[in-house]
């Protein structure tokens, strides 16, 4: 007792003294992480922090913010092999920003923010409010969604969302069946169908997770169902019909699956098959790292998790979804399978393995885990600045000395084409200048066609009118980029 009594006054005067006790400390972090205001306030800190350090960094657009500030200058009911839903957002978003850095990261941010808020949201609905921040934490250690999504990205990012919010409607609907709830799961399934073209399997394989059990089967199980098909058929129509006419345009991308048909049929479903499993493995390799880690110290510690009707209903969602695309690729004798594909269909495999083994870590695995997520978070931000800003990086590219250059060597009505990259950085540092894309089906006949020198010259290009261009990258004048130019050939 007299010793206890000890204890407690030293750590009084440690606390009048200004001495924090660290456990004092950590029963307030507890606190704190046991709060929706804690976890929401943080994840949306995050994403405001990375539009602040991509407007901060400036320079050149990347190669998918290029794409879709062309496709954003007008609202069409197609953009070639992109579904449009994403460019209609970015040209509303523009019409308030302006066309630009800010426009675009906003727009990226916010649909980031937006689906890992809707997972935390879902799971809130059967977890406390730290193992639904856990569990978002997770997707810090999916490197498609916290690096490539941030890095690059943008369709897929959209399709991720509209993933996660298909996913809140199904289970709000299992919950509790409203018509109005019927209506917006239409609503949101045309969305996802306008997002990207593996949505589909996400949505497949939702649908087919909550129809194989009988306790999630019941509530959906009903004539308002047609209802939300109706709904989303509706709102799909008028884009879908623009795809039918113009294939050649919306599917002109089909080429990145390596649809193989040399060697025997067995040898390359096979093939298909390992790269689905190699790039299923590699989504969530960093993740099961670890988690494994934890789990195998902290064994014990804590309590074995109890799966609820939640749990299951996302794990059946990952199975099916890995069924379906294992159905893809053997039906298309696809060969090439990239795991940025998956996130809409393995988004869910991060909350799936945290709720699963990270409760048997005890609190020091949750403290370890939060911490991990910590550091990761932070290298992030700073690899990103590296990225943005390093060598020859692409937005470090110096096409606002180089756009200004081509453009004082040609007459202003010459419309310049050039590929998606170099045309969609020479459109946002020349907005009046009439650039477009080699891709653009609307595009008209082009009077000067740029391209990187390393490349060959098109072959509607006189060689001997040819012109050559250099500056040096914005940080690293060892580094150069060369861009050449000429006039077509009539």
């Amino acid at each position: 007792m007299i010793e206890d009594q000890c204890a407690s006054d030293e750590r009084s005067l440690e606390a009048a003294c200004g001495v924090d006790d660290p456990a004092a400390k950590q029963s307030r972090l507890d606190g704190l992480m046991s709060t929706d205001r804690f976890w929401l306030s943080i994840v949306t800190a995050y994403f405001l922090l990375h539009v602040v350090l991509r407007v901060a960094t400036g320079g050149a657009l990347g190669l998918d913010e290029a794409e879709i500030l062309l496709d954003a200058r007008r609202l069409e009911w197609g953009y070639g092999p992109q579904l449009p839903l994403y460019a209609w957002l970015q040209w509303g978003i523009f019409q308030i920003t302006g066309p630009g850095i800010l426009g675009l990261s906003l727009l990226k941010n916010g649909m980031l923010l937006a689906t890992v808020v809707t997972l935390y949201l879902t799971i809130r609905t059967r977890h406390a409010p730290l193992w639904a921040g856990l569990s978002v934490l997770s997707l810090l250690m999916l490197y498609q969604f916290s690096w490539e999504a941030q890095r690059a990205l943008t369709h897929t990012v959209l399709a991720n969302l509209c993933s996660v919010l298909t996913f809140a409607m199904i289970w709000g609907l299992i919950r509790k069946p409203t018509t109005w709830g019927f209506v917006l799961l239409g609503v949101v399934v045309a969305m996802g169908s306008l997002s990207k073209y593996n949505y589909a399997i996400a949505l497949l394989a939702m649908l087919l997770a909550a129809f194989s059990a009988s306790e999630t089967r019941k509530p959906l199980w009903s004539p308002r169902l047609l209802l939300s098909l109706g709904v989303a058929a509706l709102l799909v129509t008028p884009p879908m019909l623009w795809v039918l006419n113009n294939p050649e345009h919306a599917f002109a991308s089909a080429r990145k699956l390596d649809m193989s048909s040399d060697g025997p049929t067995t040898l390359i479903a096979l093939q298909g098959l390992v790269e689905l499993a190699l790039a299923s493995a590699g989504f969530v390799s960093l993740l099961l790292i670890v988690l494994g880690v934890l789990w195998s110290i902290y064994l014990r510690q804590g309590v074995a998790a109890k799966g609820d009707d939640l749990w299951r209903l996302m794990t059946r969602t990952l199975v099916w979804a890995l069924l379906l695309m294992a159905a893809v690729v053997l039906v298309s004798g696809s060969t090439n399978v990239k795991d940025r594909w998956l996130q809409p269909i393995l988004i869910y495999a991060g909350p799936v393995l945290c709720l699963w083994l990270l409760p048997s870590a005890g609190r020091k695995g949750v403290r370890r885990f939060a911490q991990v997520s910590a550091v990761l978070a932070v290298f992030i931000g700073l690899a990103m600045l590296h990225h943005n800003l390093a060598g020859d990086a692409k937005r470090a590219a110096p096409f606002a000395t180089l756009t200004s250059e081509v453009i004082a060597q040609t007459a202003p009505e010459n419309a310049i084409v050039a590929d998606n990259w170099i045309s969609g950085n020479m459109a946002y540092f020349a907005p009046d200048y009439p650039v477009y894309s080699d891709r653009d089906p609307r595009a008209p006949n082009a009077a000067l066609r740029v391209w990187e020198s390393a490349r060959n010259a098109p072959k509607d290009v006189d060689p001997a009118q040819v012109k050559t261009l250099v500056a040096p990258y914005r940080f690293d004048n060892n580094e150069e980029m060369s861009l050449s130019f000429g006039p077509v050939s009539q």
